[in-house]
């Protein structure tokens, strides 16, 4: 009877470790690797409790990922992964973060190494017969990885400014897209290391105004997007200046980005155009 008794209450236990991950999904990807050091890294960078989990093979390379759907991405899992210094089959790791790796951890980085091949003829041309060299990877710091997420924070602020919520929510839409579309094997370290703390806030925020049923809705979201996009900006400065603008009267005081200097307010549009300041000017 104790024997039963024992065994039922471990059979109890089991279902406790897994039910942390309420709306589980579970995928295998294929990760760089070498050794049972890089098992750990691996799993430590995918696990955040309540949210995601990983087993990785050191002999198949891959990695069993475990996520809860309503709180993370496998996007999300997988960029962490990379920031470590581990290239899988979504994101490259950073130069830099690669570099930090101990020596026996330095593994052969096949994905970043695998050239994607120009559309061709069998005989090496393209179509208009002129021969075109393997188009190579983005290489860390490309300038213009980040260009449509501020692209699109901008067309969103514009419509706020035009009182418009059609083109608000499409801005987010594409503010949305453009987030989850960033390759973080292109950015630099200093980015890269910024972007891993956004990226989330940023779509959940987009996300937010897309759903928001009134223009009033989609402001409030809209204030929320200020401060991880200004630690973006920051980050990613360049000669043309972007500035940080207040507003002392919408929710007690609230910011925003804008590349012009004069103020135009995305919180009360033609009501209130001008209300507002420059806070801070951000450039090289």
């Amino acid at each position: 009877m104790r024997t039963i008794t024992l065994l039922t209450a471990l059979w109890l236990l089991l279902p406790g470790c897994s039910a942390q991950l309420k709306q589980a999904q579970t995928t295998t990807v294929r990760i760089d690797g070498d050794c049972p050091m890089c098992e750990k890294t691996i799993e430590k960078a995918a696990y955040v409790k309540g949210e995601a989990e990983a087993d990785w093979d050191v002999d198949a390379k891959t990695a069993r990922i475990t996520f809860d759907s309503t709180r993370t991405t496998l996007d999300a899992v997988l960029q962490r992964i990379a920031h470590a210094g581990y290239d899988n089959e979504r994101y490259l790791a950073p130069d830099a973060a690669y570099a930090a790796l101990p020596g026996c951890c330095q593994y052969e980085r096949s994905f970043k190494r695998k050239p994607q091949q120009a559309e061709t003829t069998a005989q090496g041309h393209d179509h208009a017969g002129h021969t075109h060299a393997a188009q190579q990877p983005a290489t860390e710091g490309q300038p213009d990885a980040l260009e449509t997420v501020f692209e699109a924070y901008f067309q969103l602020k514009d419509a706020l400014v035009a009182s418009d919520a059609g083109k608000a929510k499409a801005a987010a839409q594409l503010l949305d897209a453009s987030v989850r579309a960033v390759d973080m094997g292109t950015l630099a370290a200093d980015v890269h290391t910024i972007w891993i703390q956004v990226m989330e806030p940023l779509a959940n925020t987009a996300t937010a105004i897309v759903a928001a049923k009134d223009l009033e809705a989609q402001r409030k979201a809209f204030a929320e997007l200020t401060e991880p996009m200004l630690a973006l900006v920051k980050a990613r400065a360049g000669s043309t200046p972007i500035y940080l603008d207040h507003c002392p009267m919408y929710e007690g005081g609230s910011d925003w980005l804008s590349r012009d200097k004069a103020i135009r307010n995305p919180f009360y549009g033609a009501q209130m155009m001008t209300c507002g300041s420059v806070k801070e000017t951000i450039a090289k």
